[in-house]
């Protein structure tokens, strides 16, 4: 035998010598499927796992080698022992499988494998196309949401609705999934993030896609929605954000900003700003004013920037309470072409404290907000929208509208803040609609609208678990009992009323949230929290973090649920993460391993409700990814859908 060939049997017998293995991770993600036309950004992560960056990388591109093309920068700011590629404003038009490749020297490869739609091209004879789309959020609104905000608001006759929300009478409905490119419980970045731009994102990560770098604004880009039909239609598209939450908050941000932390909130009010001119921003209306003044203004910035004076001298209208709202909204005056509103430092209030101010909440009384007791409505702030939009918008107009507190009174198990922000969005889905009717019925054939309503996922859990026992009451009893909690009765003699009787203003607002037989929700992703069935008069918190005599921070139930001198409640026991237990590992738990005290409810993973009326609104039928949505919007938007058989 050789002496090759005894070294080669060496080998297979013990093995051969230990070799640095490279990883490769390519961006988009595999599996994504594009519009035609959309810009990206290409980039590719090779990584070593000795600490040493791979050698001989390259990239190819539809079977087209793009080593050659990589960007100086890419190299920027990347982490350790890589070694990475990158190509911004990538687009194709040819319709088909699209395969990203890369290999290193070792003999490491990845493909990321993606599919060319396309949705331009010669419409159908007699067929409308949306130039108009308005796109409703309602933050964490699942289908029980939505049930429950019907009851109460709409209430029950023989067990028959007695009136539908305004959402319910779309015509089309589907079903959405939610989950995220890293995780199977989507946050609202990706969650808002995915219906505009085609494609999965990670949580926290908004318009871009992962990279190995620090900088949150150097990832790697998706082209929204409004921003692709800015570039196809000029400058006489426009864009729209409206929402209850901060501007720069996880919904609002995913329309126009590309971020990798949705927590950046002055960097994202800067872009809104710096980059109108491709996003196509010309009405923002919301809260966070905080991130748009220096601190010497009375914002928070940590820079210099005063965004609204900036605002205010490329033309923007600001406006800064309900009365400037309702001002613009005179028929006298004319249609602002481009608004800047700012109703709170942060987050908006929200609607169970504006209709209920003085009467059953006393939110607005708190001195802390006594400069927030004149903030518009969510159906107001989306027809001042409408308003400037649809005059100033001769290519047409996309409007995302959020009902943000859906969700965050969720997380706090907040039944009733929660289903009031419910009914204040239905009101501004009213709104839409009776704008909708209008385009679709005119003699004008190009200038229709689609309407779509859904949710970015849901949250808490929430249920409609019973009827409330009026035999039982809290207030009856002076304390909080769990038999308050009625269920269903299949006994022939069954006396109790098994509907609510709330009574309602003619918005649909009950003017008492504690009626003898209210509607009772349960929460199946909430921390541990005190229930009495009585809606609380200022907000608080589900759970609070305890510290421990080891210094854990665990998660208990918040006591001011159940405040001396009023109706003391039950602890319900809740089901996530509390930091209860230690890290059981002897070697750690390294990242977000290790339990934490969780205060709030998460999101779920449940399937969410999306309902569209207008041209191209048939396409939202059946069960798809969030990340499918797009193509059907810019089909509609097109006029190239597919006529419904």
């Amino acid at each position: 035998m050789t002496h090759a060939r005894l070294v080669l049997a060496f080998l297979l017998v013990c093995g051969a010598p230990a070799t640095a293995a490279t990883t490769i991770r390519i961006m988009p993600p595999d599996g994504g499927i594009l519009p035609a036309g959309q810009l990206l950004d290409i980039r590719v992560e090779a990584t070593g796992d000795n600490g040493v960056p791979p050698a001989g990388l390259r990239v190819w591109v539809g079977g087209d080698e793009w080593t050659a093309r990589n960007d100086p920068k890419a190299q920027e700011g990347a982490a350790r022992g890589t070694t990475n590629f990158l190509a911004r404003r990538f687009s194709t038009s040819t319709a088909g499988p699209l395969v990203i490749r890369a290999t290193t020297s070792d003999g490491a490869s990845a493909e990321s494998r993606l599919q060319v739609e396309r949705w331009a091209g010669p419409t159908r004879p007699a067929q409308p196309r949306a130039r108009n789309v308005i796109f409703f959020l309602g933050d964490g609104m699942g289908a029980a949401h939505r049930t429950a905000a019907r009851i109460v608001s709409r209430g029950m006759h023989n067990g028959k609705a007695r009136g539908r929300l305004a959402m319910d009478t779309l015509e089309v409905t589907g079903q959405v999934m939610t989950s995220a490119l890293n995780a199977v419980i989507t946050d609202s970045s990706p969650g808002m993030a995915a219906y505009v731009t085609g494609q999965k994102h990670a949580n926290n990560q908004e318009g871009v896609f992962p990279d190995n770098t620090p900088d949150v604004f150097d990832n790697p880009r998706i082209e929204y929605f409004g921003e692709m039909l800015r570039r196809t239609r000029g400058p006489g598209f426009n864009v729209g954000i409206v929402t209850t939450a901060d501007l720069t908050d996880s919904t609002p941000a995913a329309n126009a900003a590309h971020t990798s932390s949705r927590f950046a909130g002055p960097g994202i009010a800067a872009q809104f700003f710096d980059e109108r001119a491709t996003n196509g921003v010309t009405v923002l209306m919301g809260g966070g004013a905080n991130h748009f003044a220096p601190k010497a203004a009375g914002g928070t910035r940590p820079d210099a920037r005063h965004l609204v004076e900036e605002f205010r001298g490329a033309g923007y209208e600001t406006v800064r309470t309900g009365t400037d709202v309702r001002a613009l909204l005179d028929p006298g005056r004319t249609a602002p072409r481009q608004v800047l509103g700012l109703f709170h430092a942060s987050h908006m209030v929200v609607a169970f404290d504006k209709i209920g101010a003085g009467t059953y909440s006393d939110e607005l009384a708190l001195e802390k907000n006594a400069a927030y007791r004149d903030t518009p409505m969510l159906e107001d702030m989306t027809r001042l929208a409408l308003r400037s939009l649809s005059t100033h918008s001769p290519a047409g107009f996309y409007l995302m509208v959020e009902g943000a507190s859906i969700d965050k009174r969720a997380h706090a198990a907040d039944s009733e803040r929660s289903l009031w922000d419910t009914i204040e969005f239905d009101r501004a889905v009213a709104v839409a609609l009776e704008f909708a009717r209008a385009t679709n019925s005119d003699r004008d054939p190009d200038n229709d609208t689609l309407v779509i309503v859904t949710a970015d996922h849901e949250c808490g859990g929430m249920s409609i678990i019973g009827v409330g026992n009026e035999r039982y009451a809290p207030a009856t009893l002076g304390r909080a009992v769990r038999d308050y909690a009625g269920v269903f009765r299949f006994l022939p003699e069954q006396v109790l009323p098994f509907f609510p009787n709330y009574v309602v203003d003619d918005r649909g607002y009950p003017v008492d949230p504690n009626p003898s037989r209210k509607l009772l929700m349960g929460w199946a992703a909430a921390p541990d929290h005190v229930e009495n069935w009585v809606a609380d008069r200022v907000q608080t918190e589900a759970a609070v973090l305890e510290k421990k005599d080891d210094g854990r921070l665990v998660a208990v139930a918040n006591p001011a649920r159940a405040k001396d001198g009023e109706i003391p409640g039950f602890l319900v026991s809740g089901t996530i993460e509390n930091g209860e237990t230690a890290c059981p590992d002897p070697h750690g738990c390294p990242g977000d391993t290790a339990s934490n005290g969780h205060t709030f409810a998460g999101h779920t993973a449940t399937d969410v409700p999306l309902l569209a009326t207008g041209p191209g609104a048939w396409q939202f039928t059946g069960v798809y990814d969030n990340s499918d949505v797009l193509l059907k919007l810019l089909r509609a938007a097109a006029g190239t859908y597919a006529p419904l058989r």
